[in-house]
């Protein structure tokens, strides 16, 4: 039965065959509200005490051993869990030779002191007890203590790493936005993926001019998997729809060795623009916040559609007579002129996009991205001006000559001229770079020069053929 003791609930056995014994060792322990439970065989205890452990057991030399069984074997006693303490008497104290290497709690033995003994043997029990309770308190305690101090070291190390992937995005996102301004974003974005030494690979999809394709960069580069072209069969009028963005994604985990993350890079419209796959080896990745990256990304991509739709230097643009008029101008300043002029020739493009009749090319949407472009690139001192799709001309303060020569042929090479054809696979063979060189400060003999380049296209005999057919057409009228 169990009692209170100083605040400690004891719960007592008494194993001991020696009625009188036992009335002695229970009368003694009443004496502090102590209610024993008596076992007279050892089998009957140790059924008892496998069901629950007593506090403390009282055993008699005489109980160590019934037939087969044994106290000293009870695995309670074998992993000392079990408390105990052992009674003799004069008759049986022969007996505790029995209790050799065993490592009972006390000794009690059957005179007179009888009583203080099992007083100073409950209040040592007791004690031992509500120390062990106050150990395991600490000990709880301790663990609560260094699991919480491991959750904010944790916590710290996350809000650490956290915070180094968020400056690492941010100088990323702001590199790429300042870079597209001069470029397109997706060149942009490509330059900064194959310098990230934290991703073995990446890919990409966009959407063609009609909405109607799916196509990808035909560029060469050392961590970027090239995709096939995905014809849709129906327009995509809001991004790319999410019946295309699961073709994409087939593709590319049919590509890449690891499944790569996706990124759906919006730009305003309800479903992305620009799909991106990003694959890694690094374990460190895996934690890396994607879905912040995605986010920037839509950001800085939404902020250059917004910067690109802007006027830029529209000053810049000269009207083709007013250009016709500086280069006289020029040339009556000989040698001291301020200025230099250099031809873009966009006649190789205009060929490959008349010859390819059946692949529409979009004038309109290569004219806006193309001078988009340009314009973020060209120093404000520049004028340019339009002679029809074939030429435009530069104007360069003749100190800038070097540099910004050197800027527009690194441009006319990066510029993606393909994405501006229905079928850009049709096309990636042709040579249709545009060309760049400088000419003479004298209107009469650029013009000797475009009239050159038309000749050389067979132009003057298609001009003689239109010119005879409105003869015809006007002899026709006067009868």
């Amino acid at each position: 039965m169990q009692t209170t003791l100083q605040g400690i609930e004891l719960s007592v056995a008494i194993l001991m065959d020696d009625m009188n014994s036992a009335k002695d060792v229970a009368s003694a322990l009443r004496q502090h509200n102590i209610l024993a439970h008596h076992y007279q065989s050892l089998d009957e205890f140790w059924v008892a005490c496998s069901i629950q452990i007593p506090d403390l057991t009282i055993v008699d030399v005489t109980k160590m051993s019934q037939g087969s069984i044994q106290f000293r074997t009870h695995p309670k006693v074998q992993d000392n869990s079990l408390a105990y303490a052992f009674f003799s008497k004069d008759s049986t104290k022969i007996l505790l030779q029995s209790t050799l290497g065993l490592n009972p709690v006390g000794y009690l033995h059957s005179d007179i002191s009888l009583n203080a003994q099992i007083m100073s043997l409950v209040s040592r029990r007791a004690n031992d007890i509500k120390n062990h309770k106050e150990k395991m308190e600490l000990e709880s305690r301790i663990q609560r203590l260094q699991a919480r101090s491991q959750r904010l070291i944790s916590e710290r190390s996350d809000a650490e790493e956290f915070r180094a992937h968020f400056e690492f995005m941010r100088n990323l996102c702001a590199e790429i936005e300042d870079e597209a301004t001069k470029q397109d974003f997706t060149t942009s974005l490509m330059s900064k993926l194959e310098m990230w030494e934290g991703i073995d690979g990446y890919g990409l999809y966009e959407l063609n001019q009609n909405g109607q394709k799916l196509i990808a960069p035909e560029v060469s580069k050392r961590k970027y998997h090239p995709f096939p072209s995905l014809w849709l069969g129906q327009e995509n009028t809001q991004g790319i729809e999410p019946f295309a963005q699961e073709m994409a994604a087939q593709v590319a985990n049919d590509l890449f060795e690891i499944d790569p993350v996706s990124l759906r890079i919006h730009a305003g419209s309800s479903n992305p623009e620009l799909l991106l796959f990003v694959s890694f080896r690094e374990e460190r990745m895996m934690n890396f916040p994607w879905d912040v990256l995605e986010s920037m990304l839509s950001s800085s991509y939404r902020r250059l559609k917004l910067y690109q739709q802007m006027p830029h230097y529209s000053y810049q643009f000269l009207p083709m007579w007013e250009a016709l008029d500086n280069m006289d101008r020029m040339q009556k300043g000989g040698i001291d002129a301020d200025m230099r002029i250099v031809a873009l020739s966009l006649i190789p493009l205009t060929e490959v996009a008349k010859k390819r009749t059946n692949n529409k090319f979009f004038w309109s949407a290569f004219f806006n991205d193309f001078f988009l472009q340009l314009s973020g690139r060209l120093q404000k001192s520049t004028k340019l001006s339009l002679f029809g799709p074939w030429h435009v001309l530069f104007f360069i303060p003749k100190e800038n000559v070097e540099t910004e020569t050197q800027m527009l042929q690194n441009f006319i090479k990066q510029f993606s001229y393909w994405k501006f054809f229905e079928d850009n696979s049709q096309i990636l063979s042709e040579e249709m770079l545009p060309i760049l060189k400088l000419i003479p400060a004298s209107s009469s003999h650029y013009l000797r020069i475009f009239e050159k380049e038309f000749s050389d296209l067979n132009v003057e005999e298609e001009g003689k053929r239109l010119m005879k057919l409105a003869r015809t057409d006007a002899k026709r009228l006067t009868i």
